[in-house]
């Protein structure tokens, strides 16, 4: 590359030289040529003969004066030249750098949906189960027998939603069944929502279980019906009995050990694709499809209890609800294949997004993959 442009060089200044020294030489030519001319005319009539050479000075300074024009008039065809060839080597060198912006972005990302596996595959929850021909003895690993007929298996990985769902769905019903049902008693959903997914989430036991909107004895009661719960739950795992509550672990002992880095570092995930569209490194279409692979990573299950986790008022700035006016559920579609059906006691994904449906969707690229209408 350098040998060409040094020729190329070569090439546009090897006639300099010559016109240079063919210009001296013909000026130094027709000054002796004048000089010799004059010589042969007496004193007296020289300065009458060489005014006659007047003309040929004329000319001389005319030609130069044109020398100048042409010379300013190469000079800007440089100069425009030259502002094309910055403006090229502007234009690649944003290319390259938006390429790097592009490397670097996919990099993160790709590290952070494998963290996010990760997170799943950490996903333990101990339960006790009878020895026997149980279908968990088929996919959960043995850890220790404490009893003849019993023994320490553990739910693990995307199994675990599954099972959560069902024990949150629990809570939330008990919860709406002793706060509606009565008379004396008045709060709203979303408060009573929030107080049931507390629980859920610290435990039954926790301080940090409870809610600043509800009376401390009215939620004791909700509490002491749980905790009675969870204790014919054991008693009747040791007996043989079936249980009410369909779980494979004792419910009500808190999974905030399990799910707080989950959907922290889950939340941040969406929000770091996002930045890159405000930052127009990649535009909309573009983010969809990023978190289209991350969101084939979610079970159902997972993306029903991220609703849950957003309806409850704990994940509420994953949309509309919260305070930051992200719209991860609604424009980006992250919960986008939720089996709607299966959402009991909160308002159905299809209600509470109705209007984002009516206004912004208006029958194309469906909010939710079963359809964004009730049948």
């Amino acid at each position: 590359m350098e040998e060409s442009e040094k020729k190329q060089e070569e090439n546009t200044y090897k006639h300099f030289w010559l016109i240079v020294s063919i210009s001296i030489l013909l000026v130094l030519g027709l000054w002796i040529w004048n000089w010799l001319a004059l010589n042969e005319y007496p004193e007296d009539t020289r300065g009458t003969h060489g005014d006659m050479f007047g003309a040929v000075n004329a000319i001389f300074s005319g030609l130069a004066f044109a020398g100048i024009i042409i010379s300013l008039y190469l000079q800007r065809i440089d100069l425009k030249n030259q502002f094309k060839e910055i403006k090229q080597t502007n234009r690649e060198f944003k290319i390259q750098n938006d390429t790097l912006h592009i490397q670097k972005f996919e990099n993160q990302y790709y590290k952070m949906i494998d963290l996010h596996r990760a997170n799943v595959n950490e996903i333990s929850i101990p339960f006790f189960d009878l020895l026997g021909d149980s279908p968990t003895s088929k996919i959960n690993v043995k850890i220790e027998v404490k009893s003849p007929n019993l023994i320490l298996r553990e739910v693990t990985g995307k199994k675990g939603f599954v099972d959560m769902a069902k024990e949150l769905e629990y809570c939330l019903e008990i919860s709406l069944d002793f706060f509606t049902k009565r008379n004396d008693f008045k709060y709203n959903e979303k408060d009573i929502f929030s107080f049931a997914y507390s629980i859920f989430f610290w435990g039954v036991y926790s301080d940090f279980a409870g809610s600043e909107k509800i009376i401390d004895e009215h939620q004791e009661l909700v509490k002491n019906h749980l905790k009675q719960e969870q204790s014919n739950y054991k008693r009747n795992l040791y007996q043989g009995n079936s249980q009410e509550i369909n779980t494979r672990y004792v419910p009500f002992q808190g999974h905030e050990s399990r799910l707080a880095h989950y959907y922290r570092h889950l939340f941040q995930t969406v929000k770091y694709v996002t930045i890159q569209v405000e930052s127009k490194n990649i535009d909309y279409s573009e983010a969809r499809q990023y978190l289209r692979v991350l969101r084939a990573q979610l079970s159902n299950s997972e993306q029903l209890m991220l609703y849950y986790n957003y309806i409850c008022g704990f994940g509420q700035n994953w949309d509309r609800l919260g305070k930051e006016n992200y719209q991860f559920f609604t424009k980006y579609r992250m919960i986008h294949n939720i089996p709607v059906d299966r959402v009991v006691f909160v308002e159905k994904p299809r209600v509470h997004f109705r209007k984002y449906i009516i206004e912004e969707i208006k029958g194309k690229d469906s909010l939710f993959e079963w359809g964004d209408y009730e049948s």
